[in-house]
């Protein structure tokens, strides 16, 4: 399996014009990993702190090895795109997580998991605050936008 940076994935995605992107993302407040990233979701964040608690010998760093890969991706679905700059993204995160578990079969099986489960759940027809396309929300305003289920 050749591994590809995710720089060159996402450059690989051909026909947007700085005009295009502009337009997209006009009036979006700029992405923050503070304010518009919860790190690696379906709490992967949270459980890796735990083990962390528990296990300090074994589990190291600081964060999670990987969290970065997260952020890179969590900035190309907070502005969005097309269809075949999502697929980029998600497979993005796939090669990054791989690489960072130094390629090996866990680094790819964890990769390829993490990839399925974006590609399904972070459609855009999804009223979640991590749906492809999600910084629209923030339009205006820099407060996060409300989850489906707090909305009256």
């Amino acid at each position: 399996m050749t591994l590809k940076s995710t720089h060159e994935i996402l450059k690989s995605i051909k026909g947007r014009t700085k005009e295009d992107l502009w337009e997209r993302i006009m009036d979006i407040p700029d992405f923050d990993p503070k304010k518009h990233s919860d790190g690696c979701s379906g709490g992967m964040t949270t459980f890796y702190g735990i083990l962390q608690a528990q296990y300090p010998n074994i589990f190291t760093e600081d964060e999670l090895p990987w969290r970065k890969c997260c952020e890179v991706h969590d900035r190309a679905y907070y502005y969005g795109g097309t269809r075949d700059e999502k697929k980029a993204a998600d497979e993005a995160l796939k090669q990054c997580v791989a690489r960072t578990i130094d390629q090996d079969i866990t680094g790819i099986l964890l990769g390829s998991a993490m990839e399925i489960a974006v590609t399904i759940g972070g459609l855009p027809y999804f009223n979640t605050s991590y749906r492809w396309g999600y910084g629209k929300d923030f339009r205006g305003t820099e407060a996060l936008p409300a989850k489906a289920n707090d909305e009256g």
